[in-house]
């Protein structure tokens, strides 16, 4: 609506974004549920899928007219709405950012029916900007007359953008708190005293600084939905809550302003509104994403900066929310160390022994050591928090664009083994790499797929690189570039390189079966002699037809997973092929990409394109998942399991990995 009716197209595009959000949060819907203490909804129903078509919302929309009878994720939707929906895709068709950012129309083609059926890789990133921590605390300590104080008198586009996303925020805050005074006259008891103080509060904020723990949380909340309506629902997280929360708590329960049953009652609240809003796929994108998740995630416990256990009484009340909320988002995160108090590693383990799936515990020595190893101050290392499902990030410093791709490694070691082409397929995907029938040692295998990994980031950068060039042209963010640091300070969008720090996040999937490959091929061929390079490669090509006795020798070779040096050792290669690949490359954003190890359903996808696997493994069958063992090769139990996963170098992972493990309680 606000780009058709009333967009000044010459305007620089910073500008048009921030009148944008204004447009939408000064007209879109204003609901008070029922109960709630924090106010502010995503979308116009309880719980909504955000379109953004001016992204990936676009493709999304595919299936529109059947949503609500697909099999995968359905969701209901009006027939008026999907009218209205159907009337503005067309405009979209031609100003999506996608369309705009492929200047060339051959590679656009290209690019569009690779990422339709994604075979070797998949780009996320075309969706916009999320996976990231904003600085949620400065936006509570400052409010949005603090933010403009320190910008007052800076000239330029990123400063009159952010000036017009602080009316944003405060027009909605407006409306809501309208909205509440409304409600509390029909109201009465308890209920009406709650909206009338909630009404008096958005009269404050987000506008002045939060003075107190529910005025905090319901700023923070106004400032995530901007953010999360600017661009891309898609894990935008929380940080370290209970860390920049607690001297809020502290000064109301002093004050007697608070209780921690009250407290908790203000985040079991907040909660429960990040569950009101899920990311729209479509049917054929949710074979790589399956779900509603949104996975925005809150971090708790920790070490400070200095390295001293940083658990506080917020920190167990938290805790104690992580184990009601029994939603699917957010994402509570425990961090563990050797510096943290006994009482609250006893807490968290009881909280996930409740087996709701929460909280998701993290070492922080691991995650430490990953982020110094990749440039990262250990200082600002020990300051980490989780973004998404399993990435480190840096709150308020970072671009780490955790999600931005996924890669299919098999896929690599089945071009290796055939020159550089898929079996079956003519066209060369991939890098001549030779004969494989003809090599005649490890190394060699090593080597070509080494090369296939190494040409096949190449081309994924290349496409990043023009994806990322079309958010920093044509998508800016400037609400969001508010609450990073050096965004504001330097004059430049978070989409730009503004963050002090900024990276890329790739996951590699399908770890373990090219581990077990590597591993069969070392004993089956190189070994025992039981087979040539030849057989194994024809072998493959028929999908093992014929073949069932090579197959077999092949499947009983020793897997990742077992607590075995030479499968495990291989992983351990696997990953820092990969790794290294990455490393040679720079995002638009002066930053690196790095590896990370987790699949969200992509180890089905991914698995469903690639052919047979030296690993035994058939046709079309599933990857492993994450980080883990393949499917049912995993023999000694988890503790084997435990320890082939930690032969993998964890300094190498610095956008996390998955691990996954499920016990039989009968």
């Amino acid at each position: 609506e606000y780009y058709r009716k009333h967009d000044d197209r010459k305007a620089p595009e910073p500008l048009r974004k921030a009148r944008a959000l204004k447009h939408i949060m000064a007209n879109k819907s204003v609901r008070i549920y029922p109960d709630e203490l924090v106010l502010g909804n995503m979308g116009s129903e309880r719980v909504s899928a955000l379109v953004q078509p001016e992204l990936a919302g676009l493709f999304m929309c595919e299936d529109l007219l059947w949503i609500g009878h697909r099999k995968t994720t359905p969701m209901s939707i009006s027939l008026k709405n999907k009218l209205k929906l159907m009337s503005v895709l067309p405009y979209w068709g031609i100003h999506n950012m996608a369309m705009r950012a492929f200047r060339n129309k051959a590679t656009l083609a290209r690019y569009v029916m690779e990422q339709l059926v994604c075979t070797y890789y998949l780009i996320n990133e075309a969706g916009g900007i999320g996976h990231f921590l904003p600085d949620y605390a400065e936006f509570a300590q400052l409010g949005t007359d603090g933010i403009r104080a320190s910008i007052e008198g800076k000239v330029g586009d990123v400063y009159a953008a952010a000036r017009i996303a602080c009316d944003a925020v405060e027009i909605y805050a407006d409306r809501l708190s309208e909205k509440a005074r409304s409600e509390a006259a029909g109201a009465t008891g308890e209920r009406q005293a709650e909206l009338t103080q909630m009404a008096e509060m958005l009269t404050r904020i987000p506008r002045r600084p939060a003075a107190t723990f529910h005025e905090a949380a319901q700023a923070i909340w106004l400032a995530h939905m901007a953010i999360n309506l600017e661009s891309l629902n898609s894990a935008v997280s929380f940080g370290r809550m209970d860390q920049y929360l607690y001297p809020y708590y502290q000064a109301d329960l002093e004050a007697g302003r608070i209780t921690p049953e009250r407290a908790a009652d203000i985040l079991l609240s907040f909660s429960a509104k990040c569950a009101e809003h899920v990311f729209l796929l479509s049917e054929r994108v949710s074979q790589y994403h399956g779900g509603y998740l949104v996975v925005q995630s809150i971090t708790m416990g920790g070490v400070d900066r200095e390295g001293n256990d940083a658990t506080n009484p917020l920190t167990m009340i938290m805790l104690d929310v992580a184990e009601r909320c029994g939603l699917r988002d957010p994402n509570f995160v425990a961090r563990v160390s050797p510096a943290s108090d006994p009482s609250y590693v006893d807490r968290v383990i009881e909280a996930a022994r409740a087996g709701n799936g929460f909280p998701a515990i993290f070492s922080d020595d691991a995650v430490v050591a990953a982020l110094v190893a990749h440039g990262r101050p250990l200082e600002e290392a020990r300051d980490w928090a989780n973004v998404g499902c399993v990435e480190p990030s840096l709150p308020g410093k970072s671009f780490f664009s955790t999600d931005a791709g996924l890669m299919n490694l098999p896929i690599c070691l089945e071009m290796a083994l055939n020159d550089g082409r898929r079996f079956g397929r003519r066209r060369r995907f991939g890098t001549a790499t030779g004969d494989a029938s003809r090599f005649g040692s490890m190394d060699e295998v090593v080597d070509a797929f080494r090369a296939q990994v190494e040409f096949m980031v190449q081309r994924m950068v290349d496409d990043f690189h023009i994806v990322e060039a079309g958010n920093r042209d044509f998508h800016p963010t400037p609400f969001s570039s508010m609450l990073v640091d050096d965004c504001l300070q330097d004059g430049k969008d978070l989409s730009a390189g503004g963050a002090r720090f900024n990276s890329s996040g790739i996951q590699g999937i399908g770890l373990a079966d090219v581990a077990d490959s590597l591993a069969a091929l070392d004993r089956v061929v190189f070994a025992d002699g039981r087979a040539s390079m030849a057989d194994v490669v024809e072998a493959l090509r028929s999908d093992f037809a014929g073949q069932d006795s090579l197959r077999a020798a092949l499947a009983n070779a020793p897997k990742y997973g077992n607590d075995d040096a030479v499968p495990d050792g291989y992983a351990n290669l696997v990953a820092h092929i990969f790794h290294d690949a990455l490393g040679r490359h720079r995002n638009i954003r002066g930053g690196t990409y790095v590896p990370g190890f987790y699949s969200v359903t992509c180890h089905i996808a991914f698995g469903r394109y690639t052919s047979a696997l030296p690993s035994g493994r058939r046709k079309g069958e599933p990857f492993a998942s994450a980080i883990g063992p393949a499917n049912g090769c995993d023999k000694l139990g988890p503790t084997a399991v435990l320890n082939s996963v930690a032969r993998v170098d964890s300094s190498l992972i610095a956008n996390g990995c998955a691990l996954n493990l499920r016990f039989d309680p009968g």
